[in-house]
Protein backbone atom coordinates (compact mmCIF):
# COMPACT_ATOMS: atom_id res chain seq x y z
CA UNK A 1 0.00 0.00 0.00
CA UNK A 2 2.93 2.27 0.73
CA UNK A 3 4.26 1.53 -2.58
CA UNK A 4 0.86 2.23 -4.08
CA UNK A 5 0.43 5.50 -2.18
CA UNK A 6 3.46 6.53 -3.89
CA UNK A 7 2.81 5.71 -7.32
CA UNK A 8 -0.43 7.85 -6.91
CA UNK A 9 1.03 10.92 -5.84
CA UNK A 10 4.42 10.78 -8.74
CA UNK A 11 1.30 9.91 -10.74
CA UNK A 12 -0.51 13.15 -9.38
CA UNK A 13 2.59 14.68 -9.94
CA UNK A 14 3.27 13.94 -13.03
CA UNK A 15 -0.61 14.65 -14.26
CA UNK A 16 -0.39 17.90 -12.65
CA UNK A 17 3.12 18.87 -14.10
CA UNK A 18 1.85 17.71 -17.92
CA UNK A 19 -0.99 19.63 -17.18
CA UNK A 20 1.14 22.79 -16.20
CA UNK A 21 2.82 22.85 -18.96
CA UNK A 22 0.00 22.23 -21.31
CA UNK A 23 -1.77 25.21 -19.71
CA UNK A 24 1.60 26.92 -19.45
CA UNK A 25 2.19 26.05 -23.26
CA UNK A 26 -1.56 27.40 -24.39
CA UNK A 27 -0.60 31.10 -22.37
CA UNK A 28 2.52 31.33 -23.83
CA UNK A 29 1.42 30.48 -27.66
CA UNK A 30 -1.45 32.88 -26.50
CA UNK A 31 0.48 35.75 -26.05
CA UNK A 32 2.88 35.19 -28.56
CA UNK A 33 0.00 35.70 -31.46
CA UNK A 34 -1.81 38.44 -29.27
CA UNK A 35 1.47 40.56 -30.01
CA UNK A 36 2.17 39.09 -33.22
CA UNK A 37 -1.82 40.27 -33.55
CA UNK A 38 -1.18 43.43 -32.30
CA UNK A 39 2.53 44.09 -34.21
CA UNK A 40 0.76 43.25 -37.40
CA UNK A 41 -2.13 45.90 -36.12
CA UNK A 42 0.38 48.95 -35.41
CA UNK A 43 2.61 47.77 -38.68
CA UNK A 44 -1.04 48.01 -41.05
CA UNK A 45 -1.55 51.52 -39.31
CA UNK A 46 1.83 53.09 -39.55
CA UNK A 47 1.34 51.68 -43.40
CA UNK A 48 -1.55 53.56 -43.43
CA UNK A 49 -0.61 56.68 -41.98
CA UNK A 50 2.80 56.62 -44.30
CA UNK A 51 0.38 56.22 -47.44
CA UNK A 52 -2.08 59.10 -45.99
CA UNK A 53 0.30 61.54 -45.82
CA UNK A 54 2.46 60.58 -49.02
CA UNK A 55 -0.73 61.03 -50.66
CA UNK A 56 -1.40 64.20 -49.03
CA UNK A 57 1.85 65.39 -49.99
CA UNK A 58 1.38 64.05 -53.77
CA UNK A 59 -1.84 65.89 -53.95
CA UNK A 60 0.09 69.63 -51.91
CA UNK A 61 2.59 68.98 -54.88
CA UNK A 62 -0.02 68.68 -57.82
CA UNK A 63 -1.91 71.57 -56.51
CA UNK A 64 1.56 73.65 -56.59
CA UNK A 65 2.31 72.42 -59.75
CA UNK A 66 -0.80 73.70 -60.92
CA UNK A 67 -0.25 76.98 -59.26
CA UNK A 68 3.13 77.47 -60.75
CA UNK A 69 1.68 77.00 -64.05
CA UNK A 70 -0.94 79.32 -63.82
CA UNK A 71 2.00 82.05 -62.89
CA UNK A 72 3.93 81.11 -65.44
CA UNK A 73 1.17 81.32 -67.71
CA UNK A 74 0.35 85.17 -66.24
CA UNK A 75 4.06 86.44 -65.88
CA UNK A 76 4.45 85.14 -69.74
CA UNK A 77 1.32 86.65 -70.91
CA UNK A 78 0.65 89.89 -69.21
CA UNK A 79 3.85 91.23 -67.51
CA UNK A 80 6.08 90.09 -70.26
CA UNK A 81 3.72 92.09 -72.80
CA UNK A 82 3.86 95.03 -70.33
CA UNK A 83 7.71 95.45 -70.54
CA UNK A 84 7.70 95.39 -74.06
CA UNK A 85 4.95 97.89 -74.33
CA UNK A 86 7.77 100.02 -71.43
CA UNK A 87 10.12 99.55 -74.21
CA UNK A 88 7.70 100.31 -77.36
CA UNK A 89 7.23 103.57 -75.42
CA UNK A 90 10.74 104.07 -74.66
CA UNK A 91 11.83 103.88 -78.44
CA UNK A 92 8.88 106.45 -79.31
CA UNK A 93 9.91 108.81 -77.14
CA UNK A 94 14.21 108.65 -77.57
CA UNK A 95 14.05 110.73 -80.78
CA UNK A 96 12.13 113.56 -79.06
CA UNK A 97 14.84 113.33 -76.20
CA UNK A 98 17.58 115.63 -75.07
CA UNK A 99 21.10 114.19 -74.95
CA UNK A 100 21.13 114.26 -71.01
CA UNK A 101 17.70 112.72 -71.41
CA UNK A 102 18.87 109.84 -73.73
CA UNK A 103 21.66 108.47 -72.00
CA UNK A 104 18.49 107.73 -69.42
CA UNK A 105 16.18 106.54 -71.69
CA UNK A 106 18.75 103.80 -73.14
CA UNK A 107 19.68 102.76 -69.61
CA UNK A 108 16.02 102.10 -68.95
CA UNK A 109 15.69 100.33 -71.99
CA UNK A 110 18.40 98.05 -71.20
CA UNK A 111 17.34 97.78 -67.75
CA UNK A 112 14.20 96.63 -69.70
CA UNK A 113 15.42 94.07 -71.90
CA UNK A 114 16.84 91.96 -68.92
CA UNK A 115 13.84 92.12 -67.01
CA UNK A 116 11.55 90.77 -70.01
CA UNK A 117 14.79 88.24 -70.28
CA UNK A 118 14.41 87.13 -66.28
CA UNK A 119 10.57 87.25 -66.94
CA UNK A 120 10.91 84.54 -69.44
CA UNK A 121 13.53 82.47 -67.88
CA UNK A 122 11.42 82.78 -64.76
CA UNK A 123 7.92 81.59 -66.49
CA UNK A 124 10.03 78.79 -68.48
CA UNK A 125 11.19 77.48 -64.55
CA UNK A 126 8.23 77.14 -63.26
CA UNK A 127 5.98 75.79 -65.99
CA UNK A 128 5.80 72.08 -66.05
CA UNK A 129 5.14 70.95 -69.46
CA UNK A 130 8.40 73.29 -70.75
CA UNK A 131 10.70 71.07 -67.82
CA UNK A 132 9.01 68.05 -68.97
CA UNK A 133 9.59 68.79 -72.50
CA UNK A 134 13.41 69.85 -72.63
CA UNK A 135 14.30 67.19 -69.32
CA UNK A 136 15.75 67.68 -66.05
CA UNK A 137 19.05 68.48 -66.79
CA UNK A 138 18.59 71.29 -69.04
CA UNK A 139 15.89 73.31 -66.86
CA UNK A 140 18.65 72.95 -64.20
CA UNK A 141 21.29 74.34 -66.40
CA UNK A 142 18.75 77.00 -67.06
CA UNK A 143 18.27 77.53 -63.35
CA UNK A 144 21.97 77.42 -62.50
CA UNK A 145 22.77 79.99 -65.19
CA UNK A 146 19.73 82.60 -63.83
CA UNK A 147 21.13 82.25 -60.27
CA UNK A 148 24.41 83.50 -61.87
CA UNK A 149 22.96 86.50 -62.57
CA UNK A 150 20.71 87.30 -59.90
CA UNK A 151 23.83 86.65 -57.52
CA UNK A 152 26.51 87.50 -59.84
CA UNK A 153 28.64 84.00 -58.43
CA UNK A 154 30.47 81.81 -60.51
CA UNK A 155 28.60 78.95 -61.61
CA UNK A 156 30.05 75.26 -62.57
CA UNK A 157 28.02 72.36 -63.72
CA UNK A 158 29.61 68.95 -64.70
CA UNK A 159 27.79 65.88 -66.13
CA UNK A 160 29.49 62.41 -65.61
CA UNK A 161 28.18 59.16 -67.02
CA UNK A 162 26.03 57.89 -69.63
CA UNK A 163 23.16 60.03 -69.66
CA UNK A 164 19.14 58.68 -69.16
CA UNK A 165 15.63 60.06 -68.51
CA UNK A 166 14.05 59.50 -65.48
CA UNK A 167 10.27 58.91 -65.47
CA UNK A 168 8.78 62.75 -66.29
CA UNK A 169 7.47 62.91 -62.62
CA UNK A 170 10.27 61.98 -61.07
CA UNK A 171 12.27 64.94 -62.93
CA UNK A 172 9.36 67.27 -61.87
CA UNK A 173 9.51 66.11 -58.17
CA UNK A 174 14.01 66.54 -58.37
CA UNK A 175 13.75 69.84 -60.43
CA UNK A 176 11.57 71.57 -58.03
CA UNK A 177 13.76 70.13 -54.75
CA UNK A 178 16.85 71.60 -56.70
CA UNK A 179 15.04 74.75 -56.85
CA UNK A 180 14.49 74.83 -52.85
CA UNK A 181 18.52 74.03 -52.77
CA UNK A 182 19.58 77.06 -55.39
CA UNK A 183 16.37 79.40 -53.33
CA UNK A 184 18.34 78.88 -49.89
CA UNK A 185 21.74 79.53 -52.02
CA UNK A 186 20.17 82.72 -53.53
CA UNK A 187 18.16 83.66 -49.98
CA UNK A 188 21.21 82.78 -46.94
CA UNK A 189 24.50 81.53 -48.68
CA UNK A 190 26.01 84.65 -49.80
CA UNK A 191 28.10 82.69 -51.94
CA UNK A 192 30.85 83.87 -54.67
CA UNK A 193 30.61 80.20 -56.82
CA UNK A 194 28.44 76.81 -56.95
CA UNK A 195 28.92 73.69 -58.47
CA UNK A 196 27.19 71.17 -59.88
CA UNK A 197 28.20 67.60 -60.29
CA UNK A 198 25.76 65.28 -62.09
CA UNK A 199 26.98 61.44 -62.08
CA UNK A 200 25.11 58.93 -64.31
CA UNK A 201 25.60 55.51 -63.32
CA UNK A 202 23.78 51.89 -63.81
CA UNK A 203 22.65 52.01 -60.30
CA UNK A 204 21.62 55.46 -59.61
CA UNK A 205 21.38 59.33 -60.51
CA UNK A 206 23.59 61.39 -58.35
CA UNK A 207 23.60 65.24 -58.13
CA UNK A 208 26.34 66.89 -55.48
CA UNK A 209 25.23 70.79 -55.49
CA UNK A 210 28.28 72.53 -53.72
CA UNK A 211 28.82 76.34 -52.56
CA UNK A 212 31.10 78.54 -50.76
CA UNK A 213 28.95 80.45 -48.96
CA UNK A 214 28.85 81.25 -45.10
CA UNK A 215 27.45 77.69 -43.93
CA UNK A 216 25.13 76.57 -41.28
CA UNK A 217 23.96 74.36 -38.18
CA UNK A 218 22.61 71.53 -39.66
CA UNK A 219 21.85 70.09 -36.76
CA UNK A 220 20.12 73.58 -35.12
CA UNK A 221 18.32 73.57 -38.65
CA UNK A 222 16.94 70.22 -38.53
CA UNK A 223 15.81 71.00 -34.70
CA UNK A 224 14.19 74.73 -35.91
CA UNK A 225 12.51 72.66 -39.07
CA UNK A 226 10.98 69.84 -37.09
CA UNK A 227 9.88 72.47 -34.10
CA UNK A 228 8.15 75.33 -35.97
CA UNK A 229 7.64 72.83 -39.67
CA UNK A 230 9.52 75.51 -41.36
CA UNK A 231 9.59 74.48 -44.95
CA UNK A 232 13.14 74.74 -46.21
CA UNK A 233 14.66 71.22 -45.19
CA UNK A 234 11.29 69.57 -44.47
CA UNK A 235 10.46 70.44 -48.23
CA UNK A 236 13.36 69.32 -49.40
CA UNK A 237 12.87 65.76 -47.44
CA UNK A 238 9.69 65.21 -48.05
CA UNK A 239 10.16 65.77 -52.21
CA UNK A 240 13.23 63.54 -51.67
CA UNK A 241 10.76 60.61 -50.58
CA UNK A 242 8.28 60.78 -52.54
CA UNK A 243 11.04 59.60 -55.20
CA UNK A 244 12.80 57.33 -53.04
CA UNK A 245 15.89 59.56 -53.41
CA UNK A 246 18.39 59.90 -50.57
CA UNK A 247 19.21 63.04 -49.46
CA UNK A 248 22.82 64.33 -47.46
CA UNK A 249 23.27 68.07 -46.56
CA UNK A 250 26.50 68.15 -45.49
CA UNK A 251 27.33 72.60 -43.98
CA UNK A 252 29.68 74.19 -42.11
CA UNK A 253 29.50 78.01 -40.77
CA UNK A 254 31.58 79.67 -42.65
CA UNK A 255 32.68 76.58 -45.02
CA UNK A 256 29.66 76.59 -47.69
CA UNK A 257 27.19 73.62 -47.75
CA UNK A 258 26.71 70.49 -49.36
CA UNK A 259 23.70 68.87 -50.73
CA UNK A 260 23.88 65.29 -51.95
CA UNK A 261 20.55 63.55 -54.03
CA UNK A 262 20.49 60.27 -55.11
CA UNK A 263 17.79 58.60 -56.89
CA UNK A 264 18.06 55.02 -57.81
CA UNK A 265 17.61 54.22 -61.41
CA UNK A 266 14.98 52.02 -62.20
CA UNK A 267 15.39 51.84 -66.02
CA UNK A 268 17.52 48.88 -65.53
Amino acid sequence: MPNSGAEIISLTIAITTIFLFIVGTIAVRYIFLYQKKRFRYRQEVAELHEAFNHTLLQSKLEIQEQTLDHISKELHANFSHLVSLININLAEILPQSSSETKENILETKSLAKQLLGELKALSASLNTDHIMHIGFVKALENELVRLGKLKKCEITFTKMGQEYRLPAEHEIILFRLCQEVLNNIIKYARAKSVLAVLNYTPESFDLTITDDGIGFDTEEAYRLSAEKESTGILNIKKRARLINAAIAIKSQQDKGTQVTISVPNKTN
